[in-house]
């Protein structure tokens, strides 16, 4: 529970209204009840503030609306995003426990275990594996062998990662994802048959990385997979063995990345996007859903559509095009018709 002034000095807002409110969440202006705090950062959402229940709005510091009721304050900010994601963090810290190291979880002698670590039931952290403090590791939960794992940084139930790899500070890997798998390597034989290429390197996960639930990033061959400070990866994304992921990209559920592709910084791509392997992709690409990439991103900055991938305006213009090839191809089937026609006509006289 925060007052209303606590919350206007945590988002470095002008409290307008009473400073002693209570509140305990926060939700959207249409749902919010008594105790809750909401937020208007668009105009369109004003038409719900009259019969809001909210006991404090968070408004733009340009906004001319004025509290209305007794019980009711109004936090003026210059960003009501970024004040609200604030308050989020607060209660996501809340969510996390930290009941330290449980009973129920095997932890090697020499494991280095920093302070303030969080340790779940039935997690298991294997020899010379080193965790930073304040870092929180749920339950059911694998640690590798040589494993190193930075500070404050949050692991979700499930987790699985394998021997040797590296996670930094304030990581949060949700649940059941999957870090230093084998790389996919297997070369045929002379009699066609498939012999594994051992998968010898590992992870980096650099710091503020986010990695969704079922996710999966493999480990390199001989060096490393490494994913650059800063990406966010959704759920469901398949990261290949020698992949490189540069800092501050962000991808969405369901991307196949394949082997040894380099990205640069700062790359968003949809849902469902394809990276063909050894590719490379120039810093601040963006890829809509569905494209697949099959050829190198010289051009920075660049906006990507279609598979294969081109650029978007093209593919919004050659969309238009698709769209009507039925009735285009109508019309040469009778235009041909007609060239037939006249050419009989001209061999008949």
């Amino acid at each position: 529970m925060l007052t209303t002034k606590e919350i206007s000095n945590i988002v470095g807002g002008q409290l307008e209204g009473k400073p002693d409110i209570e509140i305990f969440n926060i939700n959207k202006i249409e749902n919010s009840k008594p105790g809750s705090i909401s937020f208007i950062a668009n105009d369109k959402y004003l038409k719900y503030l009259e019969d809001s229940k909210a006991s404090a709005i968070i408004v733009n510091k340009n906004s001319k609306i004025k509290p209305n009721g007794q019980n009711r304050a109004f936090i003026k900010v210059e960003d009501v995003y970024l004040a609200v994601s604030k308050l989020l963090k607060l209660l996501e810290k809340d969510k996390i426990e930290n009941n330290g190291l449980s009973d129920l979880s095997f932890i090697a002698l020499d494991a280095q275990i920093g302070d303030g670590v969080s340790i779940g039931a039935f997690t298991y952290i294997s020899e010379n594996v080193k965790i930073g403090k304040n870092t929180s590791i749920s339950t059911q939960v694998f640690i590798g062998k040589n494993v190193e794992i930075g500070e404050n940084t949050i692991i979700m139930p499930g987790v699985k990662i394998y021997t040797g790899c590296k996670i930094g500070n304030n990581c949060i890997i949700h649940a059941n994802a999957v870090i230093g798998s084998d790389g996919f390597g297997f070369k045929p034989n002379k009699k066609g048959e498939y012999e594994k290429i051992p998968q010898v390197g590992i992870v980096v996960v650099e710091d503020h990385v986010e990695i969704g639930a079922n996710t999966v990033i493999d480990r390199a061959t001989f060096d490393e997979t490494r994913i650059h400070k800063g990406v966010k990866l959704d759920n469901l994304i398949q990261i290949a063995h020698n992949v490189e992921i540069g800092e501050n990209s962000v991808i969405a559920a369901l991307t196949g990345i394949a082997g040894s592709a380099k990205l640069g910084k700062n790359i968003v791509c949809g849902g469902q996007v394809g990276i063909s392997t050894h590719m490379t992709i120039a810093d601040g690409s963006k890829f809509q859903a569905q494209s697949g990439v099959i050829q190198n991103i010289k051009k920075k900055n660049g906006s990507y559509m279609g598979s294969p991938a081109i650029d978007y305006y093209n593919h919004m213009k050659s969309s238009v095009i698709f769209k009507r090839l039925p009735e285009l191809q109508n019309r040469i089937t009778e235009l041909e018709k007609q060239i037939e026609k006249l050419t009989k006509t001209i061999n008949n006289e």
